[in-house]
């Protein structure tokens, strides 16, 4: 994902990235001479200056508010709010996987599921 963000002003602004949930922006660039071996320099930072912000295989812990930011010393600074949505397979979690009760109780089955889109749940006994 590639965004931009550029700014005017007398004197001529500063741009810089945060993550409105205050986690920190992922910045991986490849090493020299590792395109064959998909090897990458990971950095991990509460900001980024520059107006383009790249980031590189993005994952699902990359999703959410990114506040682009103009400053240049005279206030106010001003800032756009830019949401990246990532799309991933259904993750499950089962809290329980063994549940016992007496013959003729209730039981309660929980399943967790994180997946972008929204997934379609359903269960299924035997056949």
């Amino acid at each position: 994902v590639k965004l931009t963000c550029r700014a005017r002003g007398v004197p001529p602004p500063r741009v810089s990235w945060r993550r409105e949930d205050g986690q920190h922006i992922i910045i991986r660039k490849p090493f020299a001479g590792s395109a064959l071996n998909q090897k990458s320099h990971v950095s991990s930072l509460a900001e980024y200056q520059g107006e383009e912000l790249t980031l590189t295989k993005i994952s699902r812990n990359e999703m959410g508010v990114y506040l682009c930011i103009a400053s240049n010393g005279v206030p106010p600074a001003v800032s756009k709010r830019i949401f990246i949505n990532v799309h991933f397979s259904p993750v499950i979690h089962v809290p329980n996987q063994l549940v016992g009760a007496p013959l003729g109780t209730d039981v309660v089955l929980e399943c967790f599921v994180e997946a972008s889109p929204k997934s379609i749940n359903y269960w299924v006994k035997d056949s």
